[in-house]
C-alpha cells in the first residue's frame, strides 16, 4: 500500500491511499478519505453465477463453451463433466454485461448408454441471476 500526500488550495493536506493487489490484474482501490473505487479489466470476472441443467439423462457428458470462441467457460474445471444424478448446478464466472464471455453454447451427449441419445446443443447468456436450462435429449 502506498500513501501520497497532496495539497489543495488553502494549504490543506489530504493523504491519498492507493492499494494494489498484484495477484489480481486490474483490481485496485484508492481513497482520499471518503471515496473508494474498484476497477476491473474487461476480461476479468466480476463474480460468479449458477447455471443449472435440468432433465439431463444420467451418464450424459456435458460441455459448456464460450459461444464466440469455443473455449471452455471459466472456470474450465466446472464447464465439462459427466452427469450422474441429482441437481446439476454449475458455478461459472460472470463477466460484465455485454461481454462475449457470458454468451455460452451448451453441449450434451450420451453415446455410450443404453439407450443412446442424439447430441443436444443450446445457447444461454449468463447474468447475475441463477439460470436454468432445460436439456431436451432425444433417443438415437
Amino acid at each position: 500500500m502506498t500513501t501520497y500526500n497532496r495539497t489543495v488550495p488553502g494549504g490543506y493536506h489530504y493523504p491519498t491511499v492507493v492499494a494494489y493487489d498484484s495477484a489480481a490484474i486490474g483490481q485496485f482501490s484508492a481513497g482520499n478519505g471518503d471515496t473508494y473505487g474498484l476497477a476491473r479489466l474487461p476480461g476479468e470476472a466480476i463474480g460468479t453465477t449458477t447455471l443449472s441443467l435440468t432433465n439431463i439423462v444420467s451418464g450424459s457428458r456435458y460441455r459448456i463453451e464460450v459461444a464466440s470462441t469455443g473455449a471452455l467457460a471459466s472456470p474450465s474445471g466446472s464447464a465439462t463433466g459427466t452427469y450422474t444424478s441429482g441437481a446439476l448446478d454449475i458455478t461459472l464466472d460472470l463477466f460484465a454485461p455485454g461481454s462475449d464471455e457470458n454468451a455460452l453454447r451448451i453441449k450434451v451427449r450420451n453415446a455410450t448408454g443404453t439407450p443412446k441419445y442424439k447430441p443436444f446443443e443450446t445457447q444461454a447468456t449468463l447474468s447475475a441471476a441463477a439460470q436454468s436450462v432445460f436439456v431436451g435429449q432425444i433417443e438415437d
